[in-house]
């Protein structure tokens, strides 16, 4: 529901006396939300994972233990990126309502995709 023109003035007084008033907390605001360092997160996770697989197509021919530690390295990446991801954009998955999505136990989801696969491949003719 979009604001009235009323609402829209009052608003705009209240961010301008905000910013005149504690520019420090603004500025903070700004630079420092919680998507910039998740977004600075998933910028590392992805340094990380890139470093995995470089290690992992490097030692792999020589070294099954070193090929190992660079599979890991790529699977802790993934993890950060992850965590970063939902701690940025709150779990959203674009398939909800706005994100209000009830977080799903295991076993439902596996339910869920056991029926769509069993639609999918076993339809009655």
């Amino acid at each position: 529901m979009p604001l009235s023109e009323e609402e829209q003035r009052i608003l705009q007084e209240m961010e301008q006396k905000l910013y005149e008033n504690d520019r420090a907390f603004v500025d903070r605001v700004r630079t420092e939300g919680p998507r910039s360092a998740a977004g600075r997160s998933m910028r590392w996770s992805v340094a990380v994972f890139v470093a995995g697989l470089a290690i992992l197509l490097l030692a792999f021919r020589t070294s099954l233990l070193v090929g190992t530690f660079g599979f890991l390295v790529m699977l802790f990446g993934t993890l950060i990126f992850e965590r970063s991801a939902r701690q940025a954009y709150g779990g959203q998955t674009g398939d909800g309502a706005a994100g209000h999505a009830k977080p799903r136990a295991l076993g439902e989801e596996l339910s869920i995709i056991g029926k769509r696969f069993r639609s999918r491949f076993w339809r009655d003719r």
